[in-house]
């Protein structure tokens, strides 16, 4: 390898290095009380005992939610109904009604003899897919209902032969849940679990998920966890993919079904409470984003991906505030304070550092694990000067301004006619004597309170436009006359002002002026004419318009009929001159075959040319395509066969 091309494979390995240390080690959401009021909203429907699988979502879901069941009573007459005495019952169905009896805890007895005769029979059945053999097992766990060490080698060989056939990641996470159930013979499994993880999908960087959604990643996640507390061992994952993992989960909180619910709230639980490896959050809690003096405090919030505290509170440092679209760190390495009332609040204040306007990245870390969160930093808005006044359209000479302070209104009237403009002038500045400029000044004129104007609810707003450091407006009061009807009166001029990063936007009443606009034109509306179109009223706008037809080109100028004649004259003598040639040398018109074929040949060819004529005179293209794609048929097949005719004469001579 050369030399030179060591830099390059120097310069890759450093970025991947930069790419990897940029990659958070915990989640920037959880679980929050609202969200989780949502989804028991959605497992509600369960509650009405129409379907046995909606009943075991809804019971499952209040578990999980660690809330009180509604209505144990009639939910377990409902889950003992609909397995009867136990036999010609699916085993979805086992599983489901053994699930809500086990969850409950104080239904009556269910018929286990019969129950578990089923199950048993699906277990050492060689043909039993996974799916029933994961139900089947797990209503047995529900019934804690122990196999026989020969029925669980058998299972064994049965899910190891069904995985050498199809060991898809769903059949993979049944898998692990019925190890889990088994016990230590559950530990061939437990090899499986790499992979599984390697067929995840990696999503910017950020979300792990397996085909088939969120179901399929909430199967695979239960049954590794389950299956390695079963075995007392660390499942092979890193504490990247776990945060990925839960990452995805928490994108999916707007689920709309039962079911989703369910494998949500499973997963969640599962990730939060395991003794290996739990994710944590670390997020901006909620008024946190915006600082500015009135309210310095940088809140955050570190908790659990269900919005608990944390076992052990650990010490929440920023070790790095860095200013959006700079490199200079403003602030580097200070502690957050714990809250006394929430032990999952932590507030930094930033105002001390005397930070600029602008969005900052604060680098936080809590224990070992470290997550980037964006604050703004907001400052207040003050006029450091406005004028306002009148000037002349044309700019022949400099327009008369008045000295407005904030917040007060001009007491004179501003009087401005067609041959004038309203003139402002205005500069902002922050709390540090900065000049600053916003996203949004506009200066708005609507009608006066006291003014004779018919159309009170009527505004016109236009944008300031900037001009280095100095806001200006300038409304040339004739042609915009149409934007206001041409009602001549007093109308208020606000200004308005606003931005992401202010903490004081405001509306400003500055004066009142009054405009006197020229009359509008009177014209015949009936008349489409675009000379009227500048001048047309607002209230014609809604008028019907002359239907648009599409007009064809015109055909060119034909020549004189003497030129055509004569063009037309020219073309045909050649065909004179074969008759005269004819007539001179002499034609053998012996020699014709009187046949069908020769007649046909000759009328066709004939044709031809006719059509040809025609074609000049009066058909298009398409049609004549048409009628020459039959005779040339006709007048092929008829030649063919003349030549036919003609070569076998000549042979018999």
């Amino acid at each position: 390898m050369k030399a030179s091309v060591w830099p390059f494979i120097a310069v890759i390995a450093s970025l991947h290095v930069i790419a990897a240390t940029k990659v958070e080690t915990s989640t920037s959401s959880y679980l929050s009380k609202a969200e989780l009021t949502r989804l028991k909203k959605v497992l509600e429907p369960g509650l009405q005992l129409k379907d046995i699988s909606e009943v075991y979502h809804a019971v499952l879901g209040y578990s999980l939610a660690k809330e009180t069941i509604p209505n144990v009573e009639g939910i377990c007459k409902f889950a003992l109904s609909s397995v009867g005495d136990g036999t010609n019952v699916a085993v979805e169905t086992i599983f489901y009604a053994t699930s809500v009896w086990q969850t409950t805890g104080k239904c009556q007895p269910l018929p286990v003899p019969a129950i578990t005769k089923v199950l048993t029979k699906i277990v050492e059945k060689d043909t039993s897919t996974i799916p029933e053999l994961y139900y089947a097992v797990g209503a047995l766990k529900h019934l804690s209902h122990k196999l026989p060490e020969a029925t669980i080698t058998k299972l064994v060989k049965t899910l190891q032969s069904a995985l050498k056939k199809d060991d898809s990641v769903s059949n993979l996470g049944y898998t692990f849940h019925i190890a889990a159930d088994l016990g230590s013979p559950g530990a061939f499994a437990f090899e499986r679990i790499e992979d599984a993880i390697v067929q995840a999908d990696e999503v910017n960087g950020q979300y792990l998920q397996f085909e088939g959604g969120l179901s399929v990643t909430s199967l695979v996640v239960n049954g590794v966890f389950k299956l390695s507390s079963s075995l007392n061992k660390k499942p092979p994952l890193t504490s990247q993919q776990i945060v990925k993992l839960a990452n995805y989960l928490l994108s999916r909180v707007s689920v709309q079904t039962p079911k989703g619910v369910i494998s949500l709230l499973s997963a969640l639980t599962t990730l939060a409470t395991n003794e290996f490896e739990k994710p944590t959050c670390i997020t901006l809690a909620e008024g946190g984003m915006s600082i500015s003096v009135q309210q310095p405090l940088v809140k955050v919030k570190v908790c659990d991906i269900l919005g608990n505290p944390l076992e052990k509170v650990p010490t929440v440092t920023a070790k790095s505030v860095t200013k959006l679209k700079g490199e200079a760190v403003a602030v580097n390495k200070k502690k957050f304070e714990p809250s006394q009332e929430d032990k999952t609040l932590f507030t930094l204040d930033l105002m001390d550092a005397k930070l600029s306007r602008g969005f900052y990245q604060i680098s936080i870390s809590a224990g070992l694990v470290s997550n980037t969160v964006t604050v703004k930093v907001l400052s207040e808005a003050v006029i450091d000067y406005l004028e306002i006044g009148i000037g002349d359209a044309d700019q022949t000479t400099q327009p008369k301004l008045i000295k407005v302070k904030y917040p007060n209104k001009l007491e004179e009237k501003i009087e401005a006619d067609s041959q004038q403009k309203l003139v402002m002038r205005f500069a902002l500045k922050d709390s540090t004597k900065k000049t600053i400029r916003t996203h949004q000044a506009f200066v708005k004129l609507s009608p006066a309170a006291d003014s004779t104007i018919t159309n009170k609810d009527h505004e016109i707003i236009f944008v300031a436009e900037t001009s280095l450091e100095v806001y200006k407006f300038d409304m040339p009061v004739g042609p915009t006359a149409g934007n206001f009807g041409h009602e001549s009166g007093d109308y208020n001029v606000e200004l308005i002002v606003g931005d992401a990063l202010l903490s004081n936007s405001f509306q400003w009443r500055v004066a009142v002026v009054t405009l006197k606009f020229p009359e509008a034109p009177t014209f015949d509306v009936s008349v489409p004419s675009d000379k009227f179109a500048p001048f047309q009223h607002k209230n014609n706008m809604y008028t019907p318009k002359p239907e648009i037809k599409h007009m064809f080109r015109e055909p060119e100028k034909r020549p004189p009929a003497f030129v055509s004649n004569l063009f037309t004259g020219l073309c045909l003598a050649p065909v004179l001159l074969l008759f005269i040639l004819w007539a001179k040398l002499g034609v053998n018109i012996s020699n014709f075959p009187l046949s069908l074929s020769a007649v046909v040949f000759h009328l066709g060819l004939g044709s031809i040319f006719v059509l040809f004529g025609v074609f000049w005179l009066k058909l298009n293209m398409f049609v004549t395509l048409r009628y020459l794609m039959g005779l040339g048929v006709v007048t092929f097949l008829a030649g063919n066969k003349l030549l036919s005719h003609i070569a076998r004469t000549r042979k018999g001579r």
